[in-house]
């Protein structure tokens, strides 16, 4: 779909856009007991701006898709194991309708009402009538283009030489990523701190959440990746806490280069390495002309599948989201091939975008998905 503003940045919410709304406040639901004949259990619900569209537009549509305006409403999914004993507690429902809390644009109309924007926040698990919303995604609607491709398993890997399948996004990683970013950004602004980082969830092949950010680990995300049910590494640091001559940050990245030698040998593994920080001290001395490349061991998505490589498990699926406290966008251009208009594109992501690999993830993500000479790409826990 075309890019089309309104209130720019923002974004209209249309049939096509491939939004979603991950419930952030609990859906909860009626699961069989015992011991009584129903136990109160969240269960999540992820409405989808394409299922069941209600109430949108009927005569004015961007790229042939209908838009959302005020009233309109989307279907969802995730809670349907409680529909036997009642579901929602409070709407009774499951997979129920999606609706707009926001008003949307208060001066752009369609058909005499309010454009839903990118970003209002959305009732979730509503009852059949439209009514009681049985939970809420705080965050809004996260809209989406296409999931992003972190290796390609076209080229040979550097370390065994033979080629190894894809590692892609999921939707299931990306409505993740959008739940973790949403409750970490509940903590970061009762805390009244700044925040500006990349999440990667790995979900490994027998489907278990592994979460890091770029960085040094805090542990406030730890505290809320292991609330959800993943696993996380230990903090190194709190919200607002300095890290004296970068000890912590020093520290991290080390770990990362020596759990990567350890895996694949030291011989393997220097020239990339270098390389990788060459690029990266060429991306920082350009003041943003460059396209991205961060230091490697830095990136969220190293850090974390590092992490589930560590635990014995294989990645499956990947997603790196950026997340900013105030909404804001990378502030370095990243550079990606655009499978649809088939051109190589060097541009900023908003807050809540899954973004593409950087020049030093390019370099180093290959090296740390080979399964080993002879071994299989499987879990091992």
């Amino acid at each position: 779909m075309p890019k089309v503003s309104v209130n720019a940045p923002k974004t209209p919410v249309t049939e096509g856009s491939s939004g979603i709304a991950a419930a952030t406040l609990p859906n909860v639901c009626k699961m069989p007991g015992p011991p009584a004949p129903f136990v109160p259990t969240p269960l999540p619900n992820i409405g989808k701006s394409g299922t069941d569209p209600k109430k949108y537009s009927k005569t004015v549509t961007i790229d042939g898709k209908k838009i959302a305006i005020k009233g309109a409403t989307f279907g969802s999914m995730g809670d349907v194991a409680s529909k036997g004993t009642g579901g929602g507690i409070v709407s009774a429902n499951v997979e129920g309708p999606t609706s707009f809390l926001g008003p949307g644009s208060m001066d752009t109309k369609v058909e005499g009402k309010n454009v839903q924007l990118l970003g209002d926040p959305m009732l979730n698990n509503c009852g059949p009538s439209g009514s009681p919303a049985n939970a809420a995604t705080m965050m809004g609607v996260l809209q989406v283009t296409g999931f992003v491709t972190v290796i390609t398993g076209e080229d040979k890997c550097p370390v065994c030489e033979k080629q190894h399948k894809a590692l892609e996004e999921s939707e299931q990683t990306r409505t993740d990523a959008s739940s973790l970013t949403s409750k970490l950004d509940e903590v970061v602004k009762a805390k009244k701190k700044h925040l500006a980082t990349m999440v990667g969830i790995v979900k490994c092949k027998c489907g278990k959440n592994y979460a890091d950010h770029s960085g040094v680990t805090l542990t406030e995300f730890t505290n809320v990746a292991t609330n959800l049910g993943w696993n996380a590494p230990e903090g190194s640091l709190s919200l607002g806490q300095p890290d004296p001559e970068y000890k912590a940050y020093n520290a991290s990245v080390a770990r990362i280069r020596s759990r990567l030698a350890e895996r694949i040998g030291e011989d393997k593994l220097a020239e990339t390495w270098r390389d990788a920080e060459e690029k990266a001290d060429e991306s920082m001395a350009s003041g943003g002309t460059f396209p991205a490349a961060y230091p490697p061991g830095a990136c969220a998505a190293q850090k974390a599948i590092v992490f589930a490589r560590d635990k014995k498990a294989f990645p499956g699926a990947l997603t790196e989201q950026y997340y900013h406290c105030k909404g804001k966008p990378t502030s370095a251009k990243i550079r990606y091939f655009d499978a649809a208009s088939g051109e190589v594109k060097t541009e900023v992501f908003a807050h809540g975008s899954t973004v593409p690999p950087c020049r030093t993830c390019e370099r180093i993500v290959p090296l740390m998905i080979c399964p080993g000479v002879d071994k299989e790409d499987t879990c091992q826990h």
